[in-house]
């Protein structure tokens, strides 16, 4: 199944652009001769247009087969998306294209919604050495609904050639604006052809400032979430990496975290019971997650060994790597249950239309204090209950409380400023500081399993030394952390 990102800038077409302007030699590139082609392609999508509110795009096109375009994320007028190509006669569409599009497709089946014919004249860029820069196209499309026109529009489009740096395509862009072409027109061709009913974005959460109500901060807090967890789904189905798994267990923490936070202002009958149901999400992401923290960890610490033992390092290393390939293989059956889909639809519901009481009509500011209170209030009481010298266990669960504390005043950064920020940085030190500490406990207790097991059993015990003394340093270093802390928790209740 090839895959592709797609680098592509569209311009609007003018009546009075053509193609024909660039000269064989322009600007220092060579231009090849117009090639002309027709096209037709059909669109496919669901009832309520989910593909196209989240920008990813499913096609039929004869004599290439199938297309799924997934976006993504990027700072540029452009469009950077992954392209997906899958064989087919146009009858089916391949089972693969319909698993990478699950997290927007959520159960819904895809039909027809468009079908276009494109005239297509395109030029190939090449630089002064050969190289292919860029394929320039101009595009007469039509939308047709059996044998009528409903609908035509021109667009231009500059796709940059795979070894061709971003930053040309705002160049090239500027080059054609400067012979006639229009300004970057950043929507899809789906998405002109279905017109108004296509535009705009399904979680189109509020923005978020000094006026808001809660309400606000709920539904831009639940749909940022949400849309991390959509997003990173196809690529945990392709190729989940370290990466992918840690965005996605971020998504699902926060969401159950801020169920929690903002429980006085939500039906707690039904907030609860979606934060259970996540649980079960968040544990097989947290299984892979925690797989994957452990065998870095190890690495690491076994890179400073002599060398004598350092070549023994992946053999003492393999049970952790297999258990790591059993999470990952956990995360992918999991992706593939009807209970997550259900799970992924009521999540994308929930962030459009969170179960809100009327006390999220309340001014963001004048709640805020009151938001914060109960998580501030298990951590301060999980600080002052631990034992002296506390338990590994104590220091962990102090970590999950400032977690929490963190993810409660990052919610409300928006609406609260410079406060909450500084609350939620000095949260976060507490909790990298108890989160690296836990991870060295759980390494030597994993690594002390082994002792006596193998023929290098001494090499194990030698990486276990080296996770209890990062163990030991964590134990001493989270208290200045805490005091800080205290200190922004302070400033934070004086600025309400």
């Amino acid at each position: 199944m090839p895959m592709v990102v797609e680098r592509e800038l569209k311009l609007e077409a003018p009546p009075t652009f053509s193609l024909a302007r660039l000269v064989p030699d322009w600007h220092g590139y060579v231009v090849a001769p117009a090639a002309i082609k027709r096209l037709h392609t059909v669109y496919y999508d669901t009832e309520d247009l989910r593909l196209a509110h989240w920008g990813v795009s499913l096609r039929f096109r004869r004599d290439e087969g199938w297309t799924l375009k997934l976006p993504v994320p990027h700072d540029s007028r452009a469009l950077y998306r992954e392209e997906h190509v899958f064989p087919g006669d146009g009858t089916t569409i391949p089972a693969r294209a319909l698993d990478l599009a699950t997290a927007y497709l959520r159960g819904a089946a895809p039909v027809p919604v468009a079908e276009l014919r494109t005239l297509r004249a395109s030029r190939r860029l090449r630089s002064g050495d050969g190289g292919e820069v860029a394929e320039v196209v101009e595009d007469d499309v039509r939308v047709v609904e059996g044998t009528h026109v409903v609908r035509r529009f021109r667009q231009i489009e500059i796709e940059l050639g795979a070894d061709a740096a971003d930053d040309l395509l705002d160049h090239l862009g500027d080059l054609l604006r400067s012979e006639g072409a229009g300004k970057p027109d950043p929507v899809s061709k789906d998405v002109r052809a279905l017109g108004e009913r296509a535009e705009g974005h399904e979680l189109d959460a509020p923005p978020v400032g000094a006026r808001s109500r809660v309400s606000d901060v709920v539904r831009a807090a639940f749909a940022a979430s949400v849309e991390r967890l959509v997003r990173f789904d196809a690529k945990l189905r392709l190729h989940a990496d370290e990466e992918s798994i840690h965005q996605a267990r971020v998504a699902v923490r926060r969401l159950r975290s801020d169920l929690r936070t903002f429980l006085p202002v939500l039906d707690a009958t039904r907030a609860c019971a979606l934060r259970e149901r996540l649980s079960w999400l968040q544990d097989g992401l947290s299984e892979a997650r925690d797989a994957d923290v452990l065998l870095i960890g190890l690495r690491r610490r076994g890179e400073t060994l002599p060398g004598t033992d350092r070549r023994f390092l992946d053999d003492v290393l393999a049970p952790f790597g297999a258990a790591r390939e059993r999470a990952y293989a956990h995360v992918g059956d999991m992706l593939r249950q009807p209970r997550y889909v259900a799970l992924l639809q009521e999540l994308v519901e929930t962030a459009k239309q969170p179960p809100l009481t009327p006390a999220a009509d309340d001014d963001a500011c004048d709640a805020a204090p009151a938001l914060v209170r109960e998580a501030w209030k298990t951590l301060r009481k999980r600080v002052r209950r631990r034992m002296r010298p506390p338990e590994d266990r104590e220091l962990h669960r102090i970590r999950i409380a400032a977690k929490r504390v963190r993810y409660a005043a990052e919610a409300l950064e928006a609406a609260v400023g410079g406060v909450a920020r500084d609350l939620a940085a000095a949260a976060e030190s507490i909790q990298t500081i108890l989160g690296d500490q836990h991870d060295a406990v759980v390494a030597r207790d994993r690594l002390r399993a082994l002792a006596g097991r193998g023929a290098h059993a001494f090499v194990a015990g030698e990486v276990a030394a080296l996770a209890h003394g990062d163990a030991c340093a964590g134990r001493d270093a989270w208290r200045p952390a805490w005091r800080a802390a205290r200190r922004e928790h302070r400033r934070f209740r004086r600025t309400f």
